[in-house]
């Protein structure tokens, strides 16, 4: 590239000649013209990306595509290089960035042999996608480009399969089947979760010997995956999975969307399968990270740190996995060691009792419970016929306890009622000055509530309340005590920090 603005004209005809004669053309006439200098730095993802939001929104939005940034396309390289397999398969390549950056990450040398020997795969169901792909690998590898297996159809139809010995590198589209196609293999797994990333991953893990895959992080604790998790039990490796503030891992802005909210806001896991490892997998907890940390979290290295040494499979008994730090794995056992009894149990029957707790349903940075109805949309309301319940309850959901279980069964958006209702209590395990300590501290806490309650605006009027720091700290000394845990409140500081790194 001479200069940026040859860059930003190349740019700009493209865009323009998307909006006069559509996708397909513009791009064909650019796939065409590949040798010429304006084109060869160009970042051809994010542009189709545009193109796409400008022709066939509609399109975009229902094929569930995500351009992933090459920073992430790095990391997954890097561990798809240290995995088994002697073919190598890029499902749902896209223009390539996944492809491309495995094949920098060998090294000239090791890339050209690779795609000398035919052993590279991509599939796709965009003819366009993969031209591009291709004209991406021609202007980097030349005539090699031609020995790579280009597969143009439906990954999920039966017909569709994935060379013997392969690994596979994979960002599968994001969106909801809504139709079963004659052609699909229905497994229990598409029929349960109707998301195509999840038909996807379960293709992928039973065809291939080792796998590195983002989708969004829902298939790790949401109902409708149980039948995925399931299959990943027959398999082992880890997931490392983030959230989506204060920094997104698919950054940067969605092009064609169709309301306000213009950052991708997917919270996204990277599942890592190796057929030589033991069965299960080990997982990070939900990683938060700040924009300014980004390049420093993005190495393999580093992400691996996060991992918990325990490696997780599910059963009817536990369904889910649980997203857990390190440093919070004994708090996580001793809580679960203390009895059976959940926050279900200490309830009266729906509407029926003297006392109530008001429960904000969105908890980004913590939970709370309240003696009023707050100012707000979504809220869940508990009932309750014994003081001391009420007590006791009003105080572990403003401790660190409710959010952790949230954070470690979900994190999303919203705090499922099914959720909270499943969380574990240990309410039998009071003594007697337990249940006053927990009286003094909802009184107080009640008395105060309105000098914390604090006001958002974005989404019309959104009241909560924001203890101190320091009040969760004592009901979480209170409540470590009696589960027998050897921590202070200190050790739920990373839980509700919004850094990777500063805790």
């Amino acid at each position: 590239m001479k200069n940026s603005k040859n860059k930003s004209d190349f740019e700009n005809k493209l865009l323009e000649d998307v909006e006069r004669f559509g996708v397909e053309a513009a791009w064909k006439k650019v796939c065409e013209s590949v040798v010429r200098e304006e084109s060869a730095d160009t970042d051809f993802g994010e542009l189709y990306e545009r193109s796409l939001s400008l022709s066939d929104k509609d399109g975009k939005k229902s094929s569930g595509r995500y351009y992933t940034p090459y920073d992430v396309a790095a990391v997954m390289a890097r561990w798809l290089d240290e995995s088994d397999g002697y073919n190598v398969c890029d499902v749902a390549c896209g223009s390539g960035n996944l492809i491309l950056a495995y094949l920098e990450i060998l090294g000239r040398k090791r890339a050209e042999q690779l795609l000398k020997d035919g052993r590279v795969y991509l599939y796709d169901n965009d003819p366009t996608a993969l031209a591009i792909c291709r004209m991406s690998l021609i202007l980097r590898y030349g005539e090699l480009a031609d020995r790579v297996n280009v597969i143009c159809g439906d990954f999920l139809d039966k017909s569709v399969t994935l060379p013997s010995d392969c690994k596979v590198i994979s960002n599968p589209p994001y969106a909801k089947i809504t139709e079963f196609k004659d052609g699909w293999d229905k497994t229990e797994t598409m029929l349960s979760a109707k998301e195509l990333f999840a038909a996807f991953s379960e293709k992928i893990l039973r065809s291939s010997k080792s796998s590195v895959v983002i989708t969004p992080f829902g298939f790790i604790g949401g109902r409708k995956f149980y039948p995925l998790r399931k299959e990943m039990n027959r398999h082992g490796g880890f997931v490392v999975s983030f959230d989506n503030v204060p920094g997104n891992i698919f950054r940067g802005r969605k092009h064609g969307v169709f309301n306000t909210n213009t950052a991708n806001s997917v919270r996204a896991a990277i599942t890592v399968t190796r057929e030589t490892a033991a069965r299960g997998y080990r997982f990070t907890p939900l990683i938060r990270f700040k924009t300014e940390e980004r390049e420093r979290l993005l190495d393999c290295r580093v992400l691996e740190g996060f991992l918990s040494d325990k490696r997780q499979s599910v059963s009817d008994e536990s369904p889910a996995y649980a997203k857990c730090g390190k440093e919070l794995e004994p708090v996580l056992a001793a809580w679960q060691n203390v009895g059976a009894q959940k926050l279900s149990d200490l309830l009266a029957p729906e509407g029926e009792g003297k006392y109530r707790l008001f429960v904000p349903n969105t908890c980004r940075y913590f939970t709370v419970a309240s003696e009023r109805e707050l100012n707000r949309k979504g809220s869940i309301t508990l009932s309750f016929e014994d003081k001391e319940k009420y007590d006791y309850v009003y105080c572990l959901i403003n401790s660190s306890f409710a959010y952790f279980h949230w954070r470690l069964y979900d994190g999303g958006i919203t705090y499922p009622k099914n959720l909270l209702l499943d969380m574990p209590v240990f309410f039998s395990e009071l003594s007697a000055a337990d249940k006053d300590f927990f009286r003094r501290m909802r009184e107080q806490m009640s008395a105060e509530a309105n000098d914390f309650t604090v006001t958002k605006n974005n989404v019309g009027v959104q009241e909560n309340i924001k203890f101190p720091k320091a009040y969760r700290d004592r009901l979480n000394e209170k409540l470590l005590a009696i589960i027998g845990a050897r921590h202070g409140a200190a050790v739920f500081d990373s839980v509700h920090s919004c850094s990777a790194f500063s805790v």
